[in-house]
């Protein structure tokens, strides 16, 4: 092994290390800020949520990202003017399967999952 040889780069270890696909985590795109889906995400008017939108057409605590083991869900926490998952409304209390490229409008804030 020479000095510039690593664990990662020449042992049997490193080479299996190497050929492991790691899945990235689905990312909120909103407002030029990105944050990715690790665990669970609140979005609503009050500052207690993890994504706060200021806008009147936004319940307090209006919908909730959350990533399952490997897929990510969103649901309409009974907001008053709804959750749209690529321009149909989500249905109230019901967990619906977010995949890369689909846009969340909530009030006038559209949110991409990247």
């Amino acid at each position: 092994m020479s000095k510039s040889s690593t664990i990662v780069s020449d042992s049997n270890f490193g080479k299996r290390l190497g050929q492991i696909k790691r899945k990235t985590a689905f990312m909120l795109s909103y407002a030029g800020k990105n944050m990715p889906i690790t665990g669970q995400i609140t979005i609503g008017r009050d500052e207690k949520n993890t994504i706060q939108i200021e806008d009147t057409l936004v319940s307090r605590f209006h919908a909730l990202v959350q990533k399952i083991k490997e897929a990510y869900f969103i649901k309409d926490l009974e907001s008053t003017n709804g959750t749209f998952l690529n321009g149909s409304a989500i249905p109230q209390g019901k967990y619906v399967r977010l995949r890369q490229g689909n846009t969340i409008k909530i009030g006038r804030t559209e949110i991409l999952i990247q």
